[in-house]
């Protein structure tokens, strides 16, 4: 049976990610789990990192918290694998791309 490497960061560092976000924005794991339609069990394994976030809810993480995936997970886990498309990735601020909001005005 042929064996994968282990990824260079886990999801107890997703977790911490986020948990991190989370005190920087002022939202309570409560309304977190509420947000995502999950129990605060549940939310609490995903930050202990004894279960993975989907990508689906990374995703609504950064959107409510009004981050970008880049900005949630951090560099240093998306440095973790480099791949081809790694740097199609964008990792906040530094990387040059635009944050869309649901209330972007026209440039004049």
């Amino acid at each position: 049976m042929k064996r994968h490497p282990e990824p260079a960061f886990t999801a107890a560092d997703v977790g911490t990610e986020v948990r991190v976000w989370l005190t920087r924005r002022g939202m309570s794991q409560r309304q977190l789990a509420e947000a995502l339609d999950i129990t605060p069990s549940a939310l609490s394994r995903r930050l202990r990192g004894v279960m993975a976030f989907s990508i689906t809810e990374l995703a609504q993480v950064a959107e409510l918290l009004e981050l970008t995936l880049g900005d949630l997970l951090g560099r240093n886990i998306l440095q973790a694998r480099r791949s081809p498309h790694t740097e199609l990735v964008g990792a906040g601020a530094s990387s040059g791309l635009l944050r869309l909001d649901s209330n972007q005005q026209p440039f004049d």
